[in-house]
């Protein structure tokens, strides 16, 4: 099979590339300015550089995960293990440069461990054909467990600040722009693009709309799903890296609680629950809206223990509202 687009894939990648938003990202952008205007209104502290700064740098690391996962949704399958998989890679990398490995060997070996967790994932879910959203909910445990018995339960500590490495993606910023959020936008500038203008991205939302259709077409639909779990591990493993070298530290419990705030910002930002549309702008949009939100928690004095609280009823809404766009039960037919 040719893996130059035909005809209906280059008048889909035209019809992507001519608009950056679509309509559902322009319903995204008119609630996260609602919010933004909420919070100037309600508090003085809201619209400083320094808390705008903050907001961007609490979604950061959440952000990784969210393309991942995205990405997975878009293609019908769902991965609800990333929080623990960040948890874990933390803690694997953490423990390798405390142990006296050079940083570099330890970030990769902890990249590595992300893309071999999200690699079993898929694997296990095609091997024993078992839905994936079965398997990650699994692995969410096991990863978590995993994580705990090689860090006894403790936070691995004492790592080499001084090392280019913690200069870099810890302390470095542009401005009040750490390093690591840029780094996390530059990645999803280039999965954006891929997923609007090249034939993969319209490949993999079609497996997500009607993965039947796809597959007699000629498109490789488990491969494809396998490859994107992968991935989704792979990025998990690239922002539990980027913590510890923000942090200075791994906690084994770490990403705990992640996958709703991520499959919040996933539904808000436009992703079908059902697979074949989304785009990595509405997610970020999405994540915007999620950060802004926990932010004006903060400010308005209401307790912490209430954040993923706060997520959940944001993602009831999502969906609420989401439902009620598609014509209420249509929707859910569809």
């Amino acid at each position: 099979m040719t893996t130059t687009p035909n005809d209906s894939e280059r008048g889909w990648i035209r019809r992507n590339t001519r608009s950056v938003l679509r309509f559902e990202e322009l319903g995204i952008l008119g609630a996260m300015v609602l919010f933004f205007v909420v919070g100037t209104v309600s508090s003085p502290y809201f619209l400083t550089v320094n808390n705008l700064a903050g907001i961007l740098q609490n979604i950061t690391f959440l952000g990784f995960l969210s393309i991942g996962v995205g990405l997975a949704l878009m293609a019908g399958e769902i991965d609800i293990s990333v929080g623990s998989v960040f948890g874990l890679t933390a803690v694997v990398s953490a423990m390798v440069i405390k142990a006296g490995y050079p940083i570099t060997e330890a970030a990769a070996l902890g990249v590595l461990t992300g893309l071999a967790c999200g690699l079993v994932n898929g694997l296990v879910a095609q091997l024993i054909r078992v839905p994936v959203i079965v398997v990650t909910l699994a692995t969410l445990g096991i990863y978590r467990a995993i994580a705990l018995a090689l860090a006894g339960g403790s936070p691995v500590g004492g790592l080499p600040a001084s090392h280019l490495f913690f200069d870099i993606f810890g302390q470095g910023a542009v401005g009040q722009i750490s390093f690591i959020t840029i780094l996390f936008l530059v990645v999803a500038l280039v999965v954006e693009i891929i997923l609007r203008c090249t034939s993969s991205g319209f490949r993999l939302l079609a497996i997500g709309s009607n993965p039947q259709a796809a597959h007699l077409v000629g498109f490789h639909v488990e491969r494809t799903r396998i490859l994107l779990l992968a991935f989704s591990g792979l990025i998990a493993g690239v922002s539990g890296v980027c913590s510890v070298a923000y942090l200075d530290t791994a906690g084994p419990t770490a990403g705990s609680g992640y996958e709703l705030s991520v499959l919040a910002a996933v539904i808000i930002g436009g992703v079908k629950l059902s697979g074949g549309r989304g785009s990595i702008l509405g997610v970020l949009l999405g994540l915007c809206v999620i950060g802004i939100f926990q932010n004006l928690v903060v400010l308005w004095g209401i307790s912490p223990n209430w954040a993923q609280g706060v997520s959940g009823l944001v993602l009831i809404a999502a969906m609420t509202l989401t439902w009620l766009a598609g014509g209420g039960g249509r929707s859910t037919a569809a």
